[in-house]
């Protein structure tokens, strides 16, 4: 037996083909019952329209009798009555004849009451009325069926009938008014009502004359819900007789309707919409039995045509997948024809090209592996070549670092054995000892003392710059006022009458934490530097550039300018271009921002001058809490 996964070839097939035969059946079946329902509703709409024009017929009738009976009375009296005009004892005997007469009254074609007969006169009136009378029967000969009013639990209609001097004649000598007690038109109604309708009967002026289980068939009572629900349905429906209306809460309903066009009431035959939908699906589930069998006997057939042809699919593909995974996990395997099934279709071809690509496949696997060891062999080789190069170069390094320092060492030893401090303190002390016992008169004795004094001073001099150089101590860190230490500096700096030191300080005063002494020195050395290069003669600016986290202090001259060239040596311990120096002032400034981790940057054009520029991180701004102890 095969087993397939859920993700496999044979379920999806199989889904397929279940949506492509039941779908249609599910299309058809759905316009089937759309159609079904669409019939039923037809029919529905029909069996409520017969039942309103039985209805209808029941009011009619019920209108027409009464009316005939009128107009019999006033046609016979006519030509019969022995007298020319109908009077009170004529219109006493037919109230009292007629059951549900409640008032008559006989007027003239003018209008003008003449008799009447009443039950209770204080209750009736038709004035309100009286145009539409005098219209309808003097001005039209016909009928005239008005208003329905509700009175003492009882419910009455207005009725007008024309009075003719002779039977046939066209004019109108006058008009009998009568008002009806509709209890038995009631009576009649409530005993035709179906049971699974809703039915309203109600006037041209809205008013309500009759509902679906109301008390004796009549609306006795005024009901504001019903009114508006037949002014909307009328207004829903418009010139149709019938249809399906949704009605305010969104429910939606079938109604019919007929008219009564005597009386001009009209009459809804209603029923919700969805009746027929339910009696469908009645229907419908009656033959769920059937429909199982066809839904099981088509889910057979699917099954099976699915098996025989997704089957000669499935095996072949299985087998070649269980070689691919062979293929993939075992390396010294190579699958052959016996590992494959071989159909004469195109899956044979896909298994033909399967085997050649494995067979493929394993010489470049061969290639790879060989080339892949001969490329491993050749990484170590330069792996080892790399090292030894490195090695190499490291060990020129220490030695040109040792070569370095011994030549510092000897040119230091050199110039302090040359220059050596006690002979010139010596010699100090006897200059200053023959001066106090040579006449100072005497001009030549006193230029030599002054040139005494002189190479004394820069013996010194160069004396100390070695030793600062030489000498290597711990930095002693203190948080300094950038401005008032530099206006410190420039204000004790000796200077020479051809050289102007300017100011050019930023006005955000910021601190910075260095060893004061041995930044001094260097911003000393870079001072005396542009002056000797402007051979004390010109302006040197000293200021300060305050950024985010770093500041620059900056030292500029007019002197000539440093080459490119000179830029790399400058630093360079024991490098000078003057003729006297020991080539130690910018190594000093070298050293002292290498200590402090800053940086230098030289910006210099020939013939315009230098500026040098030390940069320096901030420790701290003022008003900056945020700021901790910094290394």
């Amino acid at each position: 037996m095969i087993k397939h996964k859920l993700g496999g070839l044979f379920p999806k097939a199989l889904l397929v083909l279940s949506i492509v035969s039941v779908v249609p059946v599910l299309i058809i079946g759905y316009h089937v019952l759309g159609i079904n329902n669409r019939l039923l509703n037809n029919e529905l709409l029909e069996k409520q329209q017969a039942v309103a024009s039985r209805l209808v017929s029941i009011l009619r009738n019920n209108v027409t009798r009464r009316a005939n009976v009128f107009s019999i009375f006033t046609d016979l009296h006519t030509d019969f009555g022995g007298h020319r005009f109908i009077d009170q004892t004529d219109i006493d005997y037919l109230r009292e004849r007629t059951p549900g007469i409640t008032h008559i009254s006989v007027l003239n074609s003018n209008g003008q009451q003449l008799f009447y007969s009443s039950e209770d006169k204080s209750r009736f009136s038709y004035a309100a009325e009286l145009d539409n009378i005098l219209t309808t029967c003097v001005m039209n000969g016909e009928d005239y069926v008005g208003s329905v009013k509700r009175t003492d639990g009882k419910m009455y209609a207005l009725m007008a009938f024309p009075i003719r001097e002779h039977l046939g004649d066209k004019d109108v000598t006058g008009v009998m008014v009568v008002e009806l007690d509709l209890s038995d038109l009631g009576e009649s109604l409530a005993s035709a009502y179906p049971q699974d309708l809703q039915v309203l009967v109600f006037a041209s002026d809205g008013t309500i004359i009759s509902y679906s289980g109301a008390p004796h068939g009549l609306a006795l009572e005024a009901q504001p819900s019903l009114r508006e629900t037949a002014l909307y349905i009328e207004r829903q429906l418009g010139a149709k007789r019938s249809g399906e209306v949704v009605m305010p809460d969104g429910e939606h309903m079938l109604v019919a309707s007929a008219e009564v066009s005597q009386a001009h009431w009209t009459v809804f035959v209603m029923q919700p919409a969805d009746q027929p939908t339910a009696l469908l699906l009645e229907d419908t589930f009656s033959s769920l039995i059937d429909l199982l069998v066809i839904i099981v006997g088509m889910i057979a057939f699917v099954v099976i045509v699915s098996y025989l042809v997704i089957i000669p699919i499935t095996r072949p593909l299985g087998r070649l997948q269980a070689a691919a995974v062979r293929l993939r996990e075992e390396d010294n395997y190579i699958p052959t024809r016996a590992d494959v099934d071989i159909p004469h279709n195109e899956i044979g071809d896909l298994a033909t090209v399967f085997l050649d690509m494995a067979a493929t496949l394993r010489q470049r696997k061969e290639e790879v592996l060989k080339s892949q060891q001969e490329l491993a062999q050749m990484n170590r080789t330069l792996e080892k070549r790399v090292e030894e190069r490195t090695r190499e170069l490291k060990e020129a390094m220490r030695e040109l670092v040792k070569t370095e320092r011994l030549a510092a060492i000897g040119q230091m030893a050199s110039i302090i054995s040359h220059e050596i401090r006690n002979p010139l303190a010596v010699i100090s002390n006897a200059t200053r000892l023959i001066k106090t016992i040579v006449s100072p008169k005497e001009p030549k004795l006193i230029k030599q003392f002054g040139i005494i004094d002189s190479e004394i001073k820069q013996a010194s001099s160069i004396i100390n710059e070695v030793l600062g150089y030489a000498r290597s101590r711990e930095l002693i860190l203190t948080a300094i006022d950038v401005n008032s230490y530099l206006k410190e500096i420039i204000l004790s700096f000796p200077i020479s009458g051809g050289i102007r030191i300017k100011e050019a300080l930023d006005p955000e005063s910021v601190r910075i934490k260095i060893d004061a002494e041995e930044m001094k020195q260097a911003i000393r050395n870079l001072i005396v530097n542009a002056a000797e290069a402007m051979q004390d003669k010109g302006t040197i600016t000293v200021g300060t550039k305050v950024g985010r986290r770093v500041m620059c202090i900056f030292v500029a001259d007019e002197g000539p300018g440093i080459s490119p060239e000179m830029k790399n040596k400058i630093f360079s311990p024991f490098f000078t271009t003057k003729a006297r120096g020991t080539g130690l002032g910018l190594a000093v400034v070298g050293k002292a921002m290498a200590r402090h981790k800053g940086k230098i940057f030289i910006h210099s054009q020939e013939g315009k001058g230098t500026c040098f520029e030390l940069y320096l991180r901030i420790y701290k701004k003022p008003g900056d809490t945020s700021y901790g102890e910094r290394s």
